[in-house]
């Protein structure tokens, strides 16, 4: 994808009318590879399972063997395994396909409304996340003036990368924002 946000690539490839990625992910096997891959196994080429400019490497899902990805344990995989063979990537990927259909929707909203975000929020930068990059957060406060902001040392997968500090972060500004400091949890 050429533009200012190239990273976004891959919302096109998943969101594509001919369903490329429904026609390569789909079935147990395939479906279990691109898990491991997407949260952080290794292919046997050593190619990305996905990355943010083009998508997901279909190649990879289609011929390499994928190790096991270190931020789920066999059990949890397998979950996620099940859940996917049983009801395929459509509806992921029709997530992707949405977005237009959002945006027009929300072009309509009243003036008022797209002012911003009144109520208190916690934004988490993942200073890794390869999509949602630190500097596309710059002027957030513009349109969320009760905006706290907290940072970890992640990828996307934060909440798996750094548990401990993610969490931690969460209960600090609900003690002291949700609560006040009027509550512990």
């Amino acid at each position: 994808m050429k533009g200012p946000l190239p990273q976004f690539g891959y919302q096109l490839q998943l969101g594509s009318d001919d369903q490329v990625v429904e026609k390569v992910i789909h079935g147990e096997e395939r479906i279990r590879k691109f898990l491991k891959g997407i949260y952080g196994g290794r292919s046997s080429s050593g190619a990305h399972m996905l990355t943010p400019e083009d998508g997901v490497n279909l190649t990879v899902v289609e011929n390499d063997e994928v190790g096991m990805t270190p931020l789920l344990n066999e059990e949890e995989l397998e979950y996620y395994v099940q859940r996917f063979t049983a009801t395929g990537m459509n509806g992921p990927c029709n997530w992707y396909r949405t977005r237009l259909v959002n945006w027009e929707s929300e072009k309509a909203m009243p003036a008022e409304a797209r002012k911003g975000v009144k109520q208190p929020t916690l934004f988490l930068q993942a200073l890794a996340d390869g999509v949602l990059r630190p500097e596309m957060s710059r002027g957030m406060e513009d349109k969320i003036p009760n905006l706290t902001r907290g940072e970890v040392n992640a990828s996307h997968w934060a909440l798996w990368h750094t548990p401990q500090e993610t969490n931690d972060l969460i209960k600090r500004w609900f003690e002291q924002v949700v609560f006040g400091g009027k509550s512990k949890i």
